[in-house]
């Protein structure tokens, strides 16, 4: 294997892509690279490659994903996608992932379970909206359904919180409010016939 290029990345002036045979292999701080006299034209024995593979890649991508974790909780495809980004190679992914996995730091259901809660608690929509959007973050659907089975979920509740923030308690309302208000539970993901038993239980409320 022969290093065809060396070039230092626009995004961090301290790390160098590495291309071997025409191909990005890695990147590596200048410190690396001058250590393992990686250069031009340069031959690359096996054994150094698999070496920084391994070992330097390897705690990058560790790194990476422990800092973007230091946010908050993320999905086992965020990750992969986070890492993927960084294009870090397949078999190091695979590694990290099984590390991640290993100590708890990546547990899907625990990410869905603390989703679920945290909408239903702030922001409540409904059963199918809540399954949508845990699928756009990689959650499988079995994972989905058990969660969402699992839940303190009650969707005419939730419509009724809605009706009375929405309205401040006032269900007087005139055609185009009452428009406006099926279009914003709607768009929460709330079907029609749990829209008008919340209306109910609002306007019942109301009266008391």
């Amino acid at each position: 294997m022969m290093v065809t290029a060396v070039v230092q990345q626009k995004r961090n002036p301290e790390k160098q892509n590495i291309f071997i045979d025409g191909t990005f292999a890695f990147a590596l701080t200048m410190q690396d690279v001058r250590y393992f006299k990686l250069k031009e034209g340069a031959v690359i024995a096996q054994e150094t490659y698999d070496f920084i593979q391994e070992n330097l890649i390897y705690i990058q991508a560790q790194d990476t994903v422990l800092h973007y974790l230091g946010y908050k909780m993320r999905t086992e495809t965020e990750l992969r996608r986070k890492l993927e980004t960084k294009e870090f190679a397949p078999d190091v992914i695979a590694r990290v992932m099984e590390f991640l996995k290993k100590y708890g730091y990546c547990n899907d259901r625990k990410y869905a379970e603390s989703y679920v809660k945290e909408r239903l608690r702030l922001q409540p929509r409904s059963a199918y909206l809540l399954k949508m959007e845990l699928k756009q973050k990689g959650i499988s659907e079995q994972i989905a359904q058990e969660v969402l089975a699992e839940s303190n979920l009650d969707e005419t509740a939730d419509a009724v919180r809605w009706i009375v923030k929405k309205t401040k308690g006032n269900l007087q309302l005139d055609e185009k409010q009452k428009k406006k208000l099926y279009g914003f539970l709607q768009r929460k993901g709330y079907h029609w016939d749990i829209i008008e038993e919340a209306l109910r239980k609002a306007a019942e409320a109301e009266e008391v």
